[in-house]
């Protein structure tokens, strides 16, 4: 989770931004954060959605201002987009501010969101949502499936997959844990398996650098107290994997959400490209959230091969290959893949270029 300082720097940042635009575009104009840095779900190193009203000039006339200004080290604009933005990269810092003129969709975007997830959702909903959000996340960045420009999966969408399968899949899945754990064996085997889970979510969620060695101690200590009435983080992160990857039909369901409730449905027998998965817009019921992503087909094998590879690992059936590389970077390290240290470093980067320009 983001440190005081992580947090201070990220508001730092949201007002040396406003303050610019306002002395560019008038004092009548309005900057507002959206998104995941105002719903909490957000990693240190993430980019800042913002939103500008009652601006009388256009974001292409803005450009120029802001790069006269020496705030970004570079600016890249996508201005032939549905939705025209700037992508400012901050000197300071280094982290991208995402700009859009206001359409209001953004801020129903993070009403909705901040409705679900914090409102009206029980803490154990929380709980897994907020893990659930924060290790796929980061799981699908590695694996650069995570936007729509690539064909994958923005954080936006994801955060409703996760939401709809903890309100529609989650009950279900307690459900058969409670029903077969009835016996010392299954306990034993079923915690084994958890407490493993448990510590990869915690470690992820720390951003801790020691990947591989986790610390278990107060992790432990908190599922021994509360496990008999809060979800395990990892049964929820395998059951998230396998309903993606395995069991959710693709072809003929979709994923309906209305401002209050979300169910399945059949898919319009005219779709076309029925391999998309088709999830409405809780801010938009006319948008089909699920349509720019492509390549949901390679989404959906690597969450396969992801809920294969995981219970593995904690089973203890993994091939020899993957144990040699557990053993190198453990299971966290190995399951996600990639250069997990690499978030560590420009987490530390961005901290001590901001803290310097602050001396």
């Amino acid at each position: 989770m983001p440190t005081k300082d992580e947090i201070a720097l990220r508001q730092d940042l949201i007002d040396r931004f406003t303050t610019l635009i306002k002395k560019t575009a008038g004092a009548g104009t309005t900057v507002r954060p959206v998104g995941s840095c105002i719903t909490g779900l957000f990693f240190p190193t993430s980019d800042i959605d913002m939103v500008m009203a009652f601006s009388p000039l256009p974001l292409s006339f803005l450009q120029s201002d802001i790069r006269r200004s020496g705030f970004a080290s570079k600016i890249d604009s996508v201005l032939n987009a549905s939705v025209p933005l700037l992508r400012i990269t901050d000197a300071v810092t280094g982290l991208e501010i995402d700009l859009t003129a206001a359409d209001g969709h953004g801020e129903r975007a993070t009403n909705a969101v901040r409705k679900w997830v914090k409102e009206d959702a029980s803490d154990d909903e929380r709980r897994v949502i907020k893990s659930l959000v924060m290790v796929l996340k980061m799981f699908l960045s590695i694996r650069r499936l995570g936007t729509t420009y690539t064909g994958g999966i923005n954080s936006y969408v994801l955060v409703w997959m996760v939401v709809a399968w903890v309100k529609l899949e989650m009950p279900k899945m307690q459900a058969r844990t409670s029903a077969t754990n009835t016996t010392a064996t299954t306990a034993t085997r079923r915690y084994t398996r958890s407490s493993d889970l448990d510590d990869i979510l915690a470690g992820i969620n720390s951003m801790s650098i020691s990947s591989h060695t986790l610390s278990t101690a107060t992790a432990s200590a908190s599922r021994s107290s509360t496990a008999t009435t809060r979800t395990d983080l990892g049964s929820a992160l395998l059951g998230f994997l396998r309903f993606y990857g395995q069991e959710f039909d693709y072809a003929n369901k979709s994923i309906k959400f209305t401002s209050s409730s979300v169910r399945y449905d059949s898919k319009y027998s005219y779709a076309t490209q029925r391999y998309l998965l088709s999830i409405t817009d809780p801010a938009d019921s006319s948008v089909d959230m699920g349509s720019k992503a492509y390549g949901i087909k390679h989404v959906r094998e690597t969450f396969r091969d992801a809920y294969d590879t995981l219970g593995a690992l904690i089973e203890g059936t993994a091939t020899r290959d993957q144990r040699a590389k557990a053993r190198v970077e453990g299971v966290l390290g190995c399951w996600l893949g990639g250069q997990y240290s690499q978030f560590v470093s420009e987490r530390k980067r961005i901290i001590r270029r901001w803290r310097a320009q602050r001396s």
